[in-house]
């Protein structure tokens, strides 16, 4: 269905009313998609997230038509005016348009693994990185260099507004899953056959002096603290990323697309 909506309280407006509280929002099993592109991402074949609605304005609607054609049943798309828009969700959006759209089961940590090794993928792992701009840049350092899951243990959600929006909608094609056990679930990794390569800027050994590997796990702590003690005791390897002695260290996003890219270079198109 295509309608458009002439006031803030109606009822069909009710599911993007919910965007003003995220926690209420993530509690009905729902999760916002802001942006065209990540939309397009959204409704494409990559995507395992089924869209429950959609709200745009006139301009972005048009822009996209494209993606919307033979969309499914029961996805309904709203348009509105601009400030009609932002009252109904309770802020600016990022170029005009947003869906809501349905968690879905969550994934389990082997199936990310057993996925990725098939396909011969290497794998990221984050160890309390909360942060939704990290988690979503590390989303999209993930896309960009073809690997094939995103391990996440002690907190993230991919799915918050702001983490799928700076990821570019690539949280929703990269396959992840939450860890509850850990840090077994780094032993889980080596397992199944991938070196597990941990970073940490006081580190002896240099990630140059690492020989690259397609069943490479990088492993990444937060900005603070960075890995635990026990995340790093259970990695094979522990390196460094040199950088200049006046600078402490890299964003950890940063550091994870330089690991990647020098550990584990993709060797075939992006899956995604």
């Amino acid at each position: 269905m295509s309608a458009a909506l002439v006031r803030a309280d109606d009822p069909r407006a009710a599911p993007f009313r919910l965007l003003r509280d995220p926690r209420a929002l993530a509690a009905a099993g729902l999760f916002a998609v802001e942006g065209r592109l990540a939309i397009e991402r959204l409704l494409g074949a990559a995507s395992r997230f089924r869209a429950r609605a959609i709200l745009a304005t006139p301009a972005a609607r048009l822009a996209l038509a494209p993606a919307l054609t033979g969309l499914g049943p029961g996805v309904d798309v709203w348009t509105a005016e601009e400030g009609l828009l932002q009252e109904v969700v309770g802020h600016a959006l990022h170029r005009g348009a947003v869906a809501v759209a349905e968690r879905g089961e969550p994934l389990e940590p082997g199936a990310v693994v057993a996925a990725a090794r098939s396909a011969v993928r290497p794998l990221l792992v984050c160890e309390n990185v909360s942060d939704p701009d990290n988690v979503g840049a590390l989303f999209r350092n993930a896309a960009a260099f073809a690997a094939g899951g995103v391990l996440l243990a002690g907190g993230g959600d991919p799915l918050y507004r702001k983490a799928v929006r700076t990821s570019m909608g690539a949280c929703l094609e990269v396959p992840f899953a939450a860890c509850a056990r850990w840090p077994e679930a780094i032993g889980d990794v080596r397992a199944a056959g991938y070196r597990v390569v941990a970073l940490a800027p006081r580190a002896e050994r240099r990630i140059g002096d690492i020989a690259p590997g397609a069943l490479t796990a990088v492993l990444v702590g937060s900005e603070g603290s960075g890995l635990s003690p026990a995340a790093l005791g259970a990695a094979d390897i522990v390196v460094r990323i040199p950088i200049a002695a006046r600078v402490d260290s890299l964003n950890v996003a940063s550091a994870a697309a330089i690991a990647l890219h020098r550990l584990a270079p993709p060797e075939a198109p992006c899956a995604f």
